[in-house]
């Protein structure tokens, strides 16, 4: 069972790969790290892949397994695309949902790593959208999602550490809104969110296995409670080739007026779109 889960991941992300121009997979330590498989598993499905002539491995430092050109699954027309252009993970505005289901609701195998959990004062910033002073404490949260193995997104998250006390003490892989909910009994109730186009500096770009300059979607959210006072404040930057944001829109009358669907394929730093959506609806935890 994990074998054919891990199998169809990687297969899922060896024609996403070839569909960018992409063609070495991460390293077999870090797959298997992402897709929460051993790397035994991770390797056994590389091996069935070379044996197809689907990839080819290189020894070396600089080695690794790479796509010999050969799409691992059969290509239909639906999957004909233009350059460049893989399958991309659609992000709702309409709806306050987490990563992890949003990926698995879409057939993704979601992961997360946690770069970075610590107490530290908020900047200027962070305490106006948290209604904290400078004095305040906040804990800082930093994590890393994939989707099949593959590197999505790059996300910040601040809440108050007085409100959330020994937050950091948790498990912070999985939801964080479910965390909030059963142990602070913190649910979202509504959340504003900001989205502008914007380019990966060197650090991000690392992080997130891109070129410097690569496109990225910043989306800046604050969430709120049932009283209507903030408790979150957090920066995700989703990876522009891999994301599709769409929205709709409805007059009062409740006939669908527009539906837009936006795909960022570049960015540069003259560039910068900004949209704001503000949701109030029944919560479904990421």
């Amino acid at each position: 069972m994990i074998y054919d889960v891990a199998h169809q991941a990687i297969t899922r992300l060896a024609a996403d790969l070839s569909a960018r121009g992409q063609v070495k997979f991460p390293p077999e330590r870090e797959l298997a790290l992402r897709l929460g498989a051993s790397r035994a598993t991770v390797r056994k499905v590389l091996d069935d892949f070379e044996a197809r002539g689907v990839v080819h491995r290189v020894q070396g430092r600089a080695g690794g397994a790479f796509l010999s050109g050969v799409d691992p699954t059969p290509r239909g027309p639906e999957r004909v695309g233009s350059p460049g252009q893989g399958r991309k993970v659609q992000r709702n505005l309409n709806e306050v949902s987490g990563v992890p289901q949003m990926l698995i609701s879409q057939g993704y195998s979601a992961g997360t790593r946690v770069i970075a959990a610590t107490l530290e004062h908020p900047s200027a910033q962070v305490g106006d959208a948290l209604r904290l002073s400078v004095d305040d404490v906040v804990a800082s949260i930093l994590r890393v999602r994939f989707a099949d193995g593959d590197s999505l997104s790059l996300e910040r998250m601040y809440v108050s550490a007085l409100r959330f006390p020994a937050l950091i003490e948790n498990s912070l892989s999985g939801s964080m809104y479910e965390l909030f909910a059963q142990r602070y009994g913190v649910v979202v109730e509504g959340v504003q969110e900001s989205i502008e186009a914007a380019i990966a500096p060197a650090d991000v770009a690392a992080l997130l296995g891109l070129q410097t300059g690569d496109p990225l979607l910043r989306l800046t959210r604050i969430a709120t409670d049932a009283d209507g006072d903030p408790f979150e404040f957090s920066v995700d930057l989703f990876r522009a080739d891999r994301t599709r944001l769409t929205v709709s829109t409805r007059t009062p009358g409740g006939r669908v007026r527009s539906a837009a669907t936006t795909t960022t394929k570049t960015a540069t730093a003259a560039m910068t779109t900004t949209t704001t959506t503000t949701a109030t609806q029944p919560f479904t935890h990421p």
